[in-house]
């Protein structure tokens, strides 16, 4: 069955390097779908197998295509820009990331690119946000957002940044993430 549908792209570079195409299919409630596996082609290739929920409410269906591996993305920590310094009876770690997105398409594409502040759950550590390069920002999650549509060739690219304070003699982990292979949205 062919279906006409809009793509877009979502990153979350914080847990893989990789941008994953999703195709949005309005009006499906008429095509008598049932839930289960499907096999998806694009460009006339198999890509792999994605799933149908039809019990979601939505009047748009969205099915994964996978990662897209003519949309590169690179999380970087800026070194020259983060630090760690003791400061009287606290620490400060500040650091700074870039993230860059390239097209490598021959066409424009819609991109969500995702990414979190760290969130303090104690009134001794405070996090401060250094940067954000417009991104949307959700207080209660962390989660900084930034929608954006790339052209054929374009490079863009956007920061996120932040300064965590602390008492000295407190042990903290800032969660590192490791590359993972495939993540679940």
């Amino acid at each position: 069955m062919d279906l006409d549908a809009t793509f877009s792209h979502i990153t979350v570079p914080k847990l893989d390097n990789g941008a994953f195409l999703l195709a949005h299919i309005v009006g499906w409630q008429e095509l008598e779908l049932i839930p289960g596996p499907t096999n998806v082609y694009f460009g006339g290739e198999y890509v792999g197998v994605s799933e149908i929920d039809t019990r979601n409410v939505s009047d748009t269906l969205s099915l994964s295509f996978g990662r897209d591996n003519k949309v590169t993305v690179m999380r970087k920590l800026k070194k020259e820009m983060s630090f760690k310094k003791v400061i009287g009876g606290s620490k400060k770690e500040s650091y700074l990331y870039e993230i860059v997105v390239r097209n490598n398409r021959n066409v424009p594409i819609k991109i969500d690119i995702y990414d979190q502040v760290p969130i303090s759950n104690s009134n001794d550590i405070t996090v401060t946000i250094d940067e954000l390069s417009g991104a949307k920002h959700d207080l209660l999650t962390g989660e900084a957002n930034w929608q954006s549509v790339i052209q054929p060739g374009e490079v863009k690219s956007v920061e996120i940044g932040y300064t965590v304070k602390y008492p000295k003699d407190a042990n903290i982990t800032l969660q590192r993430f490791k590359t993972v292979s495939c993540p679940s949205f």
